[in-house]
């Protein structure tokens, strides 16, 4: 993987050691107890989503694979789209606000539903309308603890510390989900149960942790309506001022969005075709955690040799188109390759969603955005365009000639995406330079005269080189005047312990472990 070293300088070879040492050691710092508690929290969710989605709660002893039962996967649509519509409105009209989702209740149900399935009677399950239930139950609960999971990564700082909880967080599920298949039927529903009530009282701690911690979103962007804060501003204003948020998210997180949709499309197309028409490369239940398994390793791999996260650049313009090109082998390969062919494809998938909800989760701090508004819209724009891509390959897989209109549309799927994201990264780019412009006349007209002016610069510089929080700016400001972590906690009216915290975030975003060095790269 190609990477950027925000001081604009290339690393020599010789070099990489040191730096892998550097970003394993910031990385261990920075990985605090809270945030392995989070990481576990997330493993666990998806777990317990995964699971509950691919056996029907249990219901089917071997899991079914990607194309699970229709009509639980109808019932698990719409019970995806009501949670989302619900969520959306509280927050747009301000009735949902941080930390104001608990997903308790909805872990309590799923943990009721295992159960349920696995002492009611076999006959009564055996019905279409009680698998269709059992998939609105799913959509219902499950989705709810997706934005609660969302949200708690959403608390942490560091960029390398979130990819990394993502990462890990993958790698765990897929061997949980390996274990879970060794066990007998009942003892796997049972370990599921106790998953689900494990997470009520871990959310719960973790929910009251957080919300203490001190908020210093990156968002300190200003709102249309002048940045007035939510307790300040009426209910009216409040309501506008999360809409402008929420605009601005979408605005960053449109091209990752794009990249998961068209993936699941196009995933929902081909295993239904597969299923349907009994090709050869139909993915089987593995694959998926094949690819996580490579996901997980690669990315963790990339940010311990070179202490940086991928950049946004890259994972736009390489990555996602990357990614959904893979799927222009199938035409070709499908037939011969088969299974190797789908752990590339569900490696690719595992990057395109892990990295999109990275993307999402980071433009939700940039812009001081609730998590809520943009989970709801990522998450039902997924899957809607899963449930299109299934429909279609229903379609096909019944066609005489399904295989030439299959790979006729996973071409035109793929160049359309291609072509969106064109189309949006271009428009991007435009507002960046329109916005640069401005900066740079002002820079023309007004030069620094003062120290004080050209340290004011300096700290905006590198703000927004190394995308550091109000808190952190604040705090390199201390540092670069040789202050202590005590004499910059007494100025900003914090405690050493918060004010170490801080430093330490620092220090993994630029780069640095030491005082000194923070020195000099603010005089350079």
């Amino acid at each position: 993987m190609e990477y950027s070293d925000p001081r604009g300088t290339r690393r020599s070879k010789g070099g990489m050691a040191t730096v892998s040492k550097k970003g394993i050691g910031a990385l261990r710092g920075a990985l605090t107890p809270a945030a392995w508690a989070v990481l576990i929290a997330y493993a666990l969710y998806r777990l317990v989503a995964y699971t509950s989605y691919v056996t029907n709660f249990g219901f089917f002893a071997d899991p079914l694979g990607y194309v699970s039962d229709l009509p639980f996967m109808i019932g698990a649509a719409l019970g995806n789209f009501t949670s989302c519509a619900i969520v959306f409105v509280l927050c747009a009209t301000g009735r949902l606000r941080r930390w104001g989702l608990d997903c308790r209740s909805a872990l309590l149900i799923v943990a009721l539903i295992y159960l349920v399935v696995a002492f009611a009677p076999a006959p009564l399950l055996e019905e279409g309308v009680a698998t269709s239930l059992l998939g609105v139950l799913w959509g219902l609960t499950v989705t709810v603890v997706r934005f609660a999971a969302i949200e708690l990564l959403r608390a942490e700082r560091s960029p390398m510390v979130l990819i990394v909880q993502l990462a890990i967080a993958a790698f765990l599920f897929a061997l949980g989900s390996y274990g879970l298949r060794s066990l007998p039927p009942l003892w796997s529903t049972l370990f599921e149960v106790a998953a689900a009530l494990v997470l009520v009282p871990l959310f719960g701690f973790l929910r009251s942790y957080l919300s203490r911690l001190p908020d210093d979103d990156e968002g300190a962007v200003p709102a249309a309506d002048g940045g007035e804060s939510w307790a300040a501003a009426g209910q009216e204003d409040a309501v506008h001022a999360g809409l402008a948020r929420f605009r601005r998210t979408l605005a960053e997180s449109s091209t990752p969005i794009l990249a998961a949709s068209f993936f699941e499309l196009v995933c929902g197309l081909v295993n239904m075709y597969a299923s349907c028409a009994h090709a050869s490369f139909a993915i089987s239940a593995q694959v998926p955690l094949e690819g996580s398994l490579v996901c997980s390793v690669l990315v963790i791999a990339f940010v311990a040799l070179t202490a940086r996260v991928p950049h946004s650049r890259f994972m736009y313009l390489v990555v996602f188109p990357g990614a959904i090109a893979v799927f222009l082998a199938l035409p070709y390969f499908g037939e011969v390759w088969g299974r190797s062919l789908g752990t590339v494809i569900y490696s690719a998938y595992s990057f395109t969603a892990m990295l999109s909800m990275f993307c999402v989760i980071r433009a939700c701090r940039r812009t001081g955005d609730e998590v809520y508004g943009i989970a709801a819209f990522m998450a039902a724009a997924t899957r809607l365009c899963l449930m299109v891509g299934l429909a279609l390959g229903w379609y096909f897989g019944n066609l005489r000639e399904g295989s030439t209109f299959l790979h006729l549309s996973i071409v035109c799927v793929t160049c359309v995406y291609v072509l969106g994201m064109v189309l949006l990264l271009w428009g991007f780019r435009s507002s960046r330079e329109k916005r640069v412009v401005k900066v740079v006349e002002v820079i023309v007209e007004q030069p620094p005269a003062t120290f004080e002016e050209f340290r004011a610069a300096r700290v905006e510089e590198l703000t927004e080189r190394y995308d550091l929080s109000p808190r952190e700016r604040d705090v390199l400001v201390g540092l670069a005047q040789g202050n202590t972590a005590a004499s910059i906690a007494e100025g900003l009216h914090i405690s050493t312990s918060t004010a170490q915290g801080y430093i330490k975030s620092l220090y993994v975003k630029l780069g640095v472990n030491k005082k000194q060095q923070v020195i000099d790269l603010f005089q350079k």
